[in-house]
């Protein structure tokens, strides 16, 4: 009977490994309704909900690697650090749900933990060098950041700045309006504007895909080397319109035929549509080039 002791063991202290593996923590702190809110943590997943509570509230379950959770006040900012315990280098178990006030300005850094954002009306600024990042946009600007990890970001409408930047990772922006920077390398870029007033979209061998509307006094430029670029616009699409392609072709389902290239490779396709101060330049070395309007 003996030689079963060492299974019985095992068996016994497997519940108490499993409730080492996470802690629960719940915890809130008195916030400025718009004060600023700073999060930062190393792995696992953040979800960032606005609230209409003056206070911070963050609650899940943390890693066997986490020492502690730092929630502190410093004047009108609240800051929330996850700490890890000395050695580790992960926090990969940790979940975190962290309620702020909605008008609240938010900075997030992580390094690979993604980060969720929804309900947060202020201005964002989120950066994750291997997470994914998805927030949702109202008439805060946003500037949004991730190395390999993908970025979307799904807006209301509203006219602000919002700028995202990827290495690998994908970039998709819907919904957004005013101002939309986006830069990526090998990653694609994806832009659904409600009404454009600048756009400046950019990818070294991903593609390149801008749709909505142009404003009176719009400027857009979208280029990439190898990858191609399609727009898309809403109602007459008037603009001037400059689009170059070295070897790529160009097609364009409004304005006058595209003419063949006369010298070398190079294609280049100019033109102008209605009455409007607006200007629409594409341009790629490889890949093709397509225009259309709905």
């Amino acid at each position: 009977m003996n030689r079963y002791c060492p299974w019985l063991l095992v068996g016994a202290f497997a519940p108490l490994a499993a409730a080492r593996a996470s802690t629960s923590f719940d915890r809130a702190l008195d916030a400025d309704a718009r004060g600023t809110v700073e999060i930062h943590n190393v792995s696992g997943s953040l979800e960032i909900k606005g609230s209409d509570r003056p206070s911070v509230h963050v609650a899940g379950t943390l890693a066997d690697s986490v020492e502690r959770v730092d929630l502190l006040r410093d004047g009108n900012r609240i800051v929330v650090n996850v700490v890890l315990r000395e050695g580790q280098r992960s926090s990969e178990s940790t979940q975190l749900t962290i309620e702020a006030p909605r008008a609240s300005t938010l900075e997030v850094g992580t390094v690979s933990s993604s980060i969720a954002v929804s309900g947060i009306e202020g201005e964002q600024r989120l950066s994750s060098v291997s997470g994914s990042i998805d927030a949702e946009a109202f008439a805060g600007d946003m500037n949004v950041s991730s190395v390999s990890g993908s970025v979307t970001v799904h807006g209301h409408g509203s006219v602000a700045l919002a700028r995202a930047h990827a290495v690998s990772g994908a970039l998709r922006l819907t919904d957004v309006a005013g101002q939309v920077e986006a830069q990526a390398v090998s990653g694609s870029v994806e832009v659904a504007a409600n009404q454009l007033d600048r756009a400046t979209l950019n990818s070294i061998s991903g593609r390149v895909s801008l749709t909505g509307a142009l404003g009176e006094h719009a400027r857009a430029e979208l280029t990439t080397t190898s990858g191609s670029v399609t727009m898309t616009f809403a109602g007459a699409a008037a603009a001037e319109y400059d689009l170059t392609t070295f070897s790529g072709g160009i097609s364009a389902c409004f304005g006058p035929p595209v003419s063949e290239p006369r010298n070398g490779p190079q294609r280049q396709h100019r033109f102008r549509e209605g009455d409007s101060d607006a200007r629409v330049r594409a341009n790629s070395m490889s890949g093709s080039i397509t225009l259309c309007r709905k």
